[in-house]
């Protein structure tokens, strides 16, 4: 039950992010990208002239981006800029192969999070059950230390390896390996506009500060279930 109430409050911390655009917003200011963008959108190979976009331009394409994926990828081709007079669309084939791979990926976290909610539900009415029948003995401190447990390797884990390895090992894992999900800066507009992987670390530690509090709040919700 704890495993997948870390679950599935990542699950709802990552979800609620999404519907707020990851906080690209403020991110943007905290990470400098306007900056990042003036230096390395001159560099790119496949696209002219985004240099000269607004920062509004440059939020409104993030979020159209995560509209998309969160859409089955809808739309990836149709995202466009304006500059100098002319049109160009964002991104280029492989990113938008890219990005459809990402759509893929959250539809099957969705269905992993829904079997990960039906798993707790039957795992708090059958502790519910056995323990009003005193099959089971809870143990609050044995929770605490597995939870602080938990932290410490995952922390451990981050320290050791680096983010940014694990980051870059995880999409080697999950995503086909005839796709390209690395972009430099000189050919992505979309690794330009988010400052990848720089942008994700900052994500994810949103991710994780809500995922804190949406878990006590469920440990708190099935401490009144169980009574």
């Amino acid at each position: 039950m704890l495993m997948l109430g870390i679950v599935l409050s990542v699950y709802l911390a990552w979800m609620a992010n999404a519907q707020l655009g990851y906080g690209y917003a403020w991110l943007y200011e905290v990470y400098d990208t306007e900056q990042h963008i003036a230096r390395f959108a001159p560099q790119n190979r496949y696209r002219k002239d985004f240099e000269f976009t607004q920062v509004s331009e440059h939020k409104a394409i993030f979020q159209h981006i995560v509209d998309s994926v969160h859409d089955d990828g809808r739309g990836l081709d149709l995202i466009s800029y304006s500059a100098k007079g002319k049109t160009y669309p964002v991104l280029h084939d492989a990113e938008i192969i890219h990005l459809q791979d990402v759509a893929i990926l959250i539809n099957k976290i969705h269905v992993l999070a829904v079997l990960c909610l039906l798993i707790l539900v039957v795992l708090v009415g059958w502790h519910t059950f056995a323990r009003k029948r005193g099959g089971v003995q809870a143990s609050k401190k044995g929770l605490i230390l597995t939870l602080i447990a938990l932290v410490l390797i995952t922390v451990c884990l981050f320290l050791a390896i680096g983010a940014k390895a694990i980051f870059y090992k995880l999409h080697v894992w999950v995503f086909p390996h005839d796709h390209q999900w690395f972009f430099y800066y000189q050919e992505s507009l979309m690794s330009t506009l988010m400052k990848a992987p720089d942008l994700f670390a900052g994500i994810a530690i949103q991710i994780l500060i809500l995922a804190l509090f949406i878990f006590t709040a469920v440990l708190v919700g099935i401490k009144k279930v169980r009574g």
